[in-house]
């Protein structure tokens, strides 16, 4: 009996920390916006030039764009990224180091690992994030504020002193289906994303989406396939 309660203790102990982990990723999750839920290991997500209308569309007849492999720790935290271009060949890559809390720094590095530039995200609050990116002699190149209200992110970049402001529109699980990018000061629209999800896996993560820019004529539609290590 007393071997049984002991073992009963371990159990729930060991599921109380595993819910805390699940709720301290999906925290950070949420901001990071990878749309993902629960504990991830890997994501690798593959870009093919895609018809976004088509209805029937074969992956191993589209044209790959790039390929990203993003890595997290043990929380969920999203610490290392790698893209590869069509040719299998890496192109940059991204080291994050986190600080008090959520804060963390990320270096954005080129093909030959010289370092580009550095973002700094500060966590002010649930519904406030506040990011800016240096180059590497120390120059502020542009800051971002990021705000959730309801249902919906809005997020506004500052380059040089132009503004440009993003919605993000989401259905249930943060799952976004419109993104709308206009610039503030002629209040003109210069990009508008559609998404349409249709793979999901055992964990209601997706694995496959349809997205095009409406105001890209030479953007015929993106296929994007991810593959996620738990």
């Amino acid at each position: 009996m007393k071997q049984f309660l002991i073992t009963l203790l371990l159990v729930l102990l060991l599921s109380f920390s595993f819910v805390k982990q699940q709720t301290k990723a999906e925290d950070i999750r949420e901001w990071n916006r990878f749309e993902l839920t629960g504990i991830v290991k890997t994501l690798k997500e593959k870009t093919y030039k895609a018809n976004f209308t088509s209805k029937s569309i074969k992956e191993d007849e589209l044209s790959i764009l790039n390929t990203v492999i993003v890595s997290f720790d043990s929380i969920g935290r999203y610490t290392k990224s790698i893209t590869l271009n069509p040719d299998n060949n890496k192109t940059s890559s991204t080291i994050t180091k986190y600080a008090k809390a959520k804060n963390y720094e990320s270096f954005h590095y080129s093909k030959d690992n010289v370092l580009r530039n550095k973002s700094v995200i500060k966590y002010v609050s649930d519904s406030l994030i506040l990011e800016e990116s240096f180059a590497p002699n120390g120059e502020l190149l542009f800051s971002i504020r990021v705000e959730k209200q309801n249902d919906r992110f809005s997020k506004v970049t500052l380059v040089n002193g132009d503004k440009i402001d993003s919605h993000f529109y989401y259905y249930t699980d943060d799952k976004f289906i419109n993104n709308i990018v206009t610039l503030n000061k002629n209040k003109d629209t210069i990009s508008h994303i559609k998404y349409k999800y249709v793979a999901f896996d055992k964990n209601g993560n997706w694995t496959k989406r349809l997205s095009k820019n409406y105001f890209n004529k030479n953007d015929i539609g993106k296929l994007e396939v991810r593959e996620i290590s738990y």
